[in-house]
């Protein structure tokens, strides 16, 4: 799909919420010790393979919309917009609070918003994020809004809690099935809000200029979680997640090489223009396989898995928000978000500073 082109949209703030509770690769790792021995693995694998040293988790039962409103109350505190000019809330997490209502609901009372205010969930894996900025700004370039939130609250405690208490099971799996759970364990918990905004009430001058997407739905099972929601007790969630990372990393990475090229004919960016890279958080591996398809150069990149692990839908945008702080990146500059998530889709999403 694509180029969907923007000529009104600036992204006015960011702000991330990330939990204080740090827990290390080698402390889970800790607590698989019997199945390591049992499997003759050495102690540090998780990390090596994937260069998580170290995810941020919250206490159980932590609510999506709970953390995703610290987030978008921040966004909003960096801005000059008021609560009144809001008119759409978009949640992206995979992790929601409830089966119904919307998550957005939640996180748009917290907020205090206006009935005028739309609220609903965008769903889509690691993706979501990025297919919220492409809704919010089509609303704002039609005339619909003047402004809009996009916010992702993820809280994947459960899901890692769960995989440790199954894989500590007396023979509950093989090697070969450790190998397809292992990458569950690179999650972490996080939370982001983007503030969107017609260029007339703008004064970052950070202009989103489009996207295009792409849907490789051949491979919607390299990566398949069953249902982490539950109407009654949510500290009883126990949800579960394979992944098949070599497929998914040889897959995506082809994927990656495709977008790049609808990118690049639709927008006009050469890999020499762009000043600045931000992928999908996924892990050393991934991340390597992306870049070599795709051509572009790793020193453009800025990584956060190495100590926040893989924050799911709020880790391509949490990534763009810490480096564009520690980058220090320039007015003018371009700006590349390759966004990657299991069904296997990716939107490519284009940023002038």
């Amino acid at each position: 799909m694509g180029p969907l082109r923007f000529k009104s949209v600036c992204i006015e703030s960011m702000a991330v919420n990330l939990p204080e509770l740090e827990v290390t690769s080698a402390e889970l790792e800790d607590r698989l010790s019997g199945l390591y021995e049992r499997f003759q693995m050495p102690h540090g694998t998780l990390e090596k393979l994937s260069g998580v040293r170290a995810r941020r988790l919250w206490p159980r039962p932590t609510m999506p919309s709970q953390v995703a409103t610290v987030a978008a109350e921040q966004a909003l505190a960096q801005s000059n917009i008021k609560r009144e000019q809001i008119g759409l809330v978009v949640n992206c997490s995979v992790t929601r609070d409830f089966f119904e209502p919307a998550t957005a609901c939640l996180v748009h009372q917290n907020l205090g918003l206006s009935e005028s205010a739309a609220a609903f969930d965008i769903t889509n894996a690691c993706i979501g994020f990025s297919n919220g900025l492409m809704q919010v700004a089509t609303m704002i370039e039609m005339g619909v809004i003047k402004a809009g939130l996009v916010t992702s609250g993820e809280t994947v405690t459960p899901i890692i809690e769960s995989t440790i208490e199954q894989l500590q099971k007396e023979g509950a799996v093989k090697r070969e099935d450790l190998m397809t759970v292992l990458p569950t364990l690179t999650l972490g918990c996080g939370a982001v809000a983007y503030l969107l905004v017609h260029e007339s009430l703008a004064t970052s001058g950070h202009r989103l200029i489009g996207s295009v997407a792409r849907s490789a739905t051949d491979c919607s099972e390299f990566c398949m979680g069953n249902s982490d929601l539950q109407l009654v007790d949510h500290d009883k969630i126990t949800p579960l997640m394979r992944t098949e990372s070599g497929k998914l990393m040889s897959a995506a990475a082809k994927l990656g090489g495709r977008m790049f090229k609808d990118f690049s004919e639709g927008f006009g960016w050469n890999r020499e223009d762009i000043q600045h890279v931000f992928c999908h958080q996924v892990g050393k591996q991934v991340n390597e396989g992306f870049y070599r398809e795709m051509g572009l150069d790793m020193e453009k990149e800025f990584t956060v898995y190495k100590d926040i692990g893989n924050l799911v839908s709020a880790a391509l945008p949490t990534c763009l928000a810490m480096g564009a702080k520690e980058k220090g990146m320039k007015s003018g500059e371009k700006v590349l978000l390759t966004a990657f998530g299991s069904g296997l889709n990716s939107i490519f999403t284009g940023i002038v500073w």
